[in-house]
C-alpha cells in the first residue's frame, strides 16, 4: 500500500506540473540545479518533454500497483452491490430468454473456483474485463406451455447463452452506468476507490490538456 501511495503522490504532482506548464500558468527557470551535484540543467524547453516521459512511467507504474492492490476490493464491492440491486434483470431480458411470466435467478450450476460455495442460491457472478462485462448465472421458471425451464448465461455453448457483454451490446453500457453511479458515491468514503480512480482522473485530465494545448499551439 505504501508503494501505491508513493507513486500516487508523484503521479499527481507531475500531472499538475505538466498542466501548469502546458497552460502557461507555470514556468521553468533558465537554469535548473540537479541536486547537490553542482551540475545545472540549461535546456528549459526540454523540461516538459522530460516531465511527460516521467509522467507516463509513473502512470504505468501506478496502474500496475493499483490494479494489484485496489481492483480486487473494488470488484468485490461492485459484485455485492450488483447482487443486492437485482441489476441482472436490466442487463439480460428474461422475456427474450423465453420466460413469458414469473421467473427467478439462481447460481451458476457448474463448479467454478471464482464462485464461493457459500454464495446465496440467487448469486450472480460478475467480472469486469477490458471492453467486456461477464456474467455467470441462470434464470429459472416456466416456458409458454407451463413446463419448467432453466436458461444459463455464461461462456457461450450449445446449452448456454452468451453471458459476455461488449460495447456492441446495450447491456454493456448499462453496466458502465451502474458502476459509475455506485463508484461515484464511494469515491470519498472508501479509500481503495478514491485511491484507484482519482489519480487516473487527474492523469487523463493532464493527457487531454497536453493534447488540446499542442493542437492549439500548432494551429498558430
Amino acid at each position: 500500500m505504501d508503494k501505491v501511495n508513493t507513486v500516487l503522490v508523484l503521479l499527481i504532482t507531475v500531472s499538475l506540473a505538466l498542466i501548469a506548464l502546458f497552460t502557461g500558468t507555470g514556468s521553468v527557470s533558465d537554469t535548473i540545479a540537479i541536486g547537490g551535484s553542482g551540475v545545472s540543467f540549461q535546456a528549459p524547453k526540454a523540461v516538459p518533454l522530460i516531465l511527460a516521459v516521467v509522467w507516463l512511467l509513473l502512470w504505468q507504474r501506478f496502474m500496475v500497483l493499483s490494479l494489484h492492490e485496489n481492483k480486487p476490493e473494488i470488484d468485490k464491492l461492485i459484485q455485492n452491490k450488483l447482487n443486492d440491486s437485482g441489476f441482472v434483470h436490466k442487463a439480460f431480458s428474461a422475456k427474450k430468454a423465453g420466460f413469458p411470466g414469473v421467473y427467478g435467478v439462481c447460481k451458476w450450476p457448474w463448479p467454478d473456483s471464482k464462485i464461493p460455495q457459500t454464495a446465496a442460491g440467487n448469486y450472480v457472478h460478475y467480472e469486469r474485463g477490458l471492453l467486456a462485462r461477464r456474467f455467470k448465472f441462470s434464470y429459472f421458471g416456466n416456458d409458454a406451455t407451463g413446463g419448467g425451464m432453466f436458461v444459463h448465461f455464461g461462456p457461450k455453448a450449445s446449452n448456454i447463452k452468451n453471458g459476455t457483454l461488449t460495447p456492441l451490446n446495450l447491456g454493456y453500457w448499462k453496466c458502465l452506468l451502474f458502476e459509475v453511479k455506485f463508484l461515484t458515491i464511494r469515491l470519498f468514503d472508501t479509500p481503495s476507490v478514491g485511491q484507484h480512480y482519482i489519480p487516473h482522473v487527474i492523469a487523463w485530465t493532464t493527457a487531454l490538456t497536453i493534447l488540446l494545448m499542442t493542437i492549439h499551439q500548432s494551429s498558430f
